[in-house]
């Protein structure tokens, strides 16, 4: 009886096959990583944070691959860090990968400072992501 046991419980690991499974990763992306592609897996999750609370994110290029996950967080600096207006603290969202495919995240802002609108690129922020 108790190798008849054996034997089944071998065939059921057997047909369970190998096992593979990779944990799932977070990574972290910030103002260094603009107009930058990075390479991810399904299941992983990308960090997005930027150093100002004066941007906002404008989601995924494409949902189906690359999903936002919640809304994304402002986190003032400390009260008496920084002078009133420059929007000192960060804006983070984060990004699941669902599929494999390309898919792009996107923020901006209009104000770079205290009364100072953003020239040119500065105030766009663009992240390309690869999931496989």
């Amino acid at each position: 009886m108790r190798l008849w046991l054996v034997a089944i419980l071998a065939f059921a690991v057997a047909a369970c096959g190998p096992y593979d499974h990779k944990a799932s990763q977070e990574y972290a992306a910030g103002v260094a990583q603009n107009r930058l592609t990075i390479k991810v897996h399904v299941g992983d999750t990308v960090r997005v944070t930027l150093d100002s609370t004066e941007w906002t994110f404008s989601g995924s290029s494409d949902a189906a691959v690359l999903q936002q996950d919640g809304q994304q967080a402002v986190s003032p600096a400390p009260p008496g860090t920084c002078v009133p207006g420059e929007g000192c603290g960060t804006t983070a969202a984060v990004f699941r990968a669902v599929k494999a495919g390309t898919a792009t995240v996107d923020a901006s802002r209009v104000s770079c400072g205290e009364a100072r609108f953003c020239v040119g690129a500065e105030g766009k922020y663009e992240l390309t992501v690869l999931v496989s």
